[in-house]
């Protein structure tokens, strides 16, 4: 009979318990961090390094003046290289939930080009034998916008608008003795800045919200231009005979110049 109340009681109790845990609130497991795909939504400013490939080609034209004559010589294709370095600022928009991106972005940098055109035994009169002319720049910019497709921290684009540079030309005439007259070394040099497309392509990488790294490549065609130095009046001595004054000719450069580059770039996103 003990026993028998033992059992009873101890199955109440047991039940009891049972039904005091079912009552428990039950502890929900910690959801995972949600992850959101990087936003390249913002403005930034940077830098960037890189080289560029010119190709250059054009004449160089005398008009008639004084006791000149008129003269044209053509010169033809040729390469160069430079360094270029400078700095680079835009601005990127990415609307939530989409994969394009849209921007626009400025950039100048410095680079150091040059040719320089000599005149060989065999020339066409008026020049002579040793007169040069040079084709050089110091500079280039661009304004462009970009249009590009993200997956997430790659971005991947193309990009397009204008770029600028500055063309310097120099003419050297040589002292030479022609016709009895006694001309003195003659050098003169103008300087304009041009414009043209370009056109490229890049990608970039997102290594933090702030700071991303990239590379571009770039062409451009900045057309044909003609750059004149202006006449130069010069004091020549006749072999024989007085004195007097004789109004040089001005060299017309005409000058077709096109450009390719390749540069790494860093930017710091600032907003």
């Amino acid at each position: 009979m003990k026993r028998a109340l033992l059992v009873g009681l101890s199955l109440v109790a047991f039940s009891a318990v049972q039904a005091s845990a079912a009552d428990l609130p039950v502890k929900a497991r910690p959801m995972a961090p949600v992850v959101t795909a990087f936003n390249w939504t913002g403005c930034y400013i940077g830098g960037n390094v890189g080289g560029k490939w010119v190709r250059t080609s054009g004449s160089t034209d005398v008009a008639a003046a004084g006791i000149g004559a008129a003269g044209s010589i053509v010169w033809a294709d040729a390469d160069n290289s430079t360094l270029i370095f400078g700095g680079q600022v835009g601005c990127n928009y990415q609307a939530p939930g989409s994969n394009w991106v849209f921007g626009i972005e400025g950039d100048v940098d410095w680079q150091r080009w040059s040719r320089v055109n000599t005149v060989g035994t065999v020339f066409p009169f008026p020049f002579v034998a040793g007169d040069t002319f040079e084709w050089r720049s110091r500079w280039e910019g661009s304004a462009r916008g970009r249009i590009g497709y993200a997956w997430d921290r790659v971005l991947l684009y193309v990009t397009g608008g204008a770029a600028f540079t500055d063309l310097t030309i120099g003419t050297n005439f040589i002292a030479t003795t022609a016709g009895g007259v006694t001309f003195p070394a003659t050098v003169v040099s103008s300087s304009q800045t041009i414009w043209g497309p370009t056109v490229g392509g890049g990608l970039e990488y997102a290594i933090t919200n702030n700071f991303t790294a990239g590379i571009e490549g770039r062409y451009s065609w900045y057309g044909t231009h003609a750059v004149g130095a202006g006449a130069v009046a010069t004091v020549f001595t006749p072999a024989v005979g007085g004195g007097g004054t004789f109004t040089f000719a001005p060299a017309t450069q005409t000058v077709k110049l096109n450009t390719f580059e390749v540069m790494g770039k860093l930017n710091w996103k600032i907003f």
